[in-house]
């Protein structure tokens, strides 16, 4: 029809990297799989009858698939089978020659099969991920099967297996509770002899550390080889530890593309973005080196987060913060002008701004009676000088209380009241009163 062949590739950062899927080296009947440049090819849900990709949440790192190994994915029926792959899809395995369909249950312990390109009475299932396979008839009839299924968990041994009998609909409970498999057991010592559990890494011996993502996650689950069941209340432990931030933890920014040296440069035709800063630059802006963290990723420090992550950079000229400090700031200001201006008038004063000193000291009494009328207390403090002269230069003398009752003076001044001239008007000096000698003889 003229549609391009289809082919299948796999991402494990996100789409960052791309490469083909590794193709099995043996067939479900241990034959030897020979192609030359070959890749394995797996459908999708939009590939029709055949059974889609799938896993399960509850299924750490278990996933089925029906395709084929070649050049591209192939529509012929007789050259679809079903494959399995226990390592995130690292490496596959081919379970059966056909297509079927799938679903896992018990954590992932429990793996069911049923051929959906022909009528069928059969299921076949394993509970040790396709090592063993186990056939088990569910009727006397046979049916058309659609879809097998479990509670939305994936946690149960309960499944429903549904289809079509003679144009009618024929749905089928299926309880694997009533095999009696034992309770797996040592889940603390993961890894141990004893134990029926393992310790797995997604990223095992794919990149430098076990890291994927910018962290080593460790999970644990049930070893292949061991017929137990989890249980519905099985709590699968896990751990996180981030890793040094690499390459690998970085895709291309916008506007740039992999060269031959899987480096990114900027794409010819696009236009200069991200090298400066925007036309409503706000605060600060990035400026990109080319790169940019793959999403989800969190990696922590390294040479790479140095040299590969975005520098920030402030926007020339006044920031927005700054430009509304600055209108804050004389906003109050010429309200404080105003409310100095009229008081000084409302006071009787011919010129209220004769000088912008009698403003100042008019605001500062202002705020002296303030802090008065509200009982506050107002202290201030100088700092300590070396020079013994220094009150003499303001012509203050050494008296403490000429210099209290001077300041008194300059407030009343401030505020418009004059004292009345004359000889009245001196203040005469405080009166030391003496203190008697001590009684020695008492």
């Amino acid at each position: 029809d003229g549609a391009l062949p289809a082919k299948s590739s796999i991402t494990f950062d996100k789409g960052a990297l791309w490469q083909p899927i590794k193709a099995p080296a043996r067939d479900s009947r241990g034959a030897s799989v020979e192609c030359e440049g070959c890749s394995l090819h797996i459908n999708g849900k939009t590939s029709g009858l055949f059974g889609p990709v799938y896993s399960s949440a509850a299924s750490t790192g278990l996933i089925m698939a029906t395709g084929n190994v070649g050049h591209h994915l192939r529509p012929r029926q007789d050259e679809v089978n079903t494959y399995f792959s226990r390592d995130a899809g690292r490496t596959w395995e081919e379970i059966r020659k056909g297509s079927y369909i799938y679903e896992f249950g018990d954590h992932g312990a429990l793996m069911i099969l049923a051929d959906n390109m022909q009528a069928t009475n059969e299921v076949i299932y394993s509970w040790n991920e396709g090592l063993n396979w186990t056939t088990f008839q569910f009727w006397e009839h046979h049916v058309e099967v659609e879809n097998i299924i479990t509670e939305p968990s994936g946690n149960s041994q309960l499944f429903i297996l549904y289809g079509r009998r003679n144009d009618k609909g024929v749905l089928m409970q299926l309880d694997f509770a009533t095999l009696h498999e034992r309770r797996c057991s040592g889940i603390n010592a993961a890894g141990a002899e004893f134990s029926d559990y393992e310790e797995w890494t997604p990223a095992d011996d794919l990149r430098e550390g076990s890291c994927l993502l910018g962290r080593k996650v460790t999970y644990t689950r049930r070893k292949r080889a061991v017929r137990c069941f989890n249980g519905w209340d099985f709590d699968r432990v896990e751990s996180r530890v981030n890793c040094a931030c690499t390459r690998s933890d970085y895709e291309c920014d916008f506007g740039y593309q992999l060269n031959d040296k899987r480096e990114c440069e900027r794409v010819p035709e696009m236009p200069l973005v991200g090298l400066g800063p925007p036309a409503d630059c706000s605060g600060s802006f990035t400026v990109s080196h080319g790169y940019r963290r793959v999403p989800g990723d969190s990696c922590s420090g390294g040479e790479a987060q140095a040299q590969l992550e975005p520098r920030l950079e402030g926007c020339p000229g006044m920031s927005r913060t700054g430009m509304l400090l600055l209108v804050a700031v004389g906003s109050l200001g010429a309200v404080l002008g105003i409310v100095t201006y009229m008081r000084r008038k409302d006071m009787g004063m011919r010129d209220p701004w004769r000088s912008a000193g009698d403003c100042g000291e008019f605001a500062r009494g202002m705020l002296e009676s303030l802090f008065a009328a509200t009982g506050a207390n107002v202290h201030r403090y100088s700092g300590l000088s070396t020079n013994v002269d220094m009150d003499d230069d303001f012509g203050l003398g050494d008296d403490d209380d000429e210099a209290q009752v001077l300041s008194e003076s300059l407030h009343e001044y401030a505020l418009g009241v004059l004292p009345d001239p004359g000889p009245s008007s001196a203040i005469p000096p405080p009166t030391p009163t003496p203190t008697p000698p001590p009684d020695l003889l008492s």
